[in-house]
């Protein structure tokens, strides 16, 4: 496992996976909402996120990076070996978001880019919750559409099978 690219709805576990199999195959992690925000929810532009990214590609020789944005994804895909798609139900991932908001509310997660607290948003709920019907099969359709034939697509629908994934793959490193 070299290069990494994880994508799934928010909630799924993206950020934690990528830190586990970073420490796992010793690779360095990057988060997507990292690059995207500036401090106080400022977005950069499309262009500013395109180059961090072709950057990171550059100059890594391995990564994990984490999250969605669909405008980078085919240049991560095309490079990565590997490619993790959390296809959770709607329920366990809402739930999930609901819960991470009460629990780290006002402060910043380590995935996230400094100066963004976490923040209840009633435009970023309604975001979750469409990821299922608005969302996933384009998602899909952009990583098959990309993913290059030496690289391995793996979906796991149940957070049972990423654990069974990791624990398996540190017993056999």
């Amino acid at each position: 496992m070299k290069r990494v690219t994880i994508v799934g709805p928010s909630g799924s576990g993206k950020s934690t996976l990528a830190r586990e199999l970073g420490k796992v195959c010793s690779l360095p992690v990057f988060h997507m909402d990292q690059l995207f925000f500036r401090p106080g929810w400022v977005e950069k532009s499309r262009l500013e996120l395109s180059e961090a990214v072709e950057t990171i590609l550059a100059e890594n020789e391995g990564w994990v990076i984490e999250g969605n944005y669909s405008q980078t994804l085919p240049s991560r895909l095309a490079q990565s070996t590997h490619v993790f798609f959390l296809d959770y139900p709607r329920p366990l991932y809402v739930y999930r978001v609901v819960k991470r908001l009460l629990s780290t509310y006002g402060k910043v997660r380590e995935d996230m880019a400094p100066g963004c607290p976490e923040r209840i948003d009633i435009a970023f709920l309604k975001y979750v919750w469409a990821f299922k019907s608005k969302r996933r099969d384009k998602l899909m359709q952009i990583v098959q559409s990309n993913v290059s034939g030496n690289c391995e697509l793996i979906i796991f629908t149940q957070p049972k099978e990423c654990e069974q994934y990791i624990t398996d793959l540190k017993r056999n490193l």
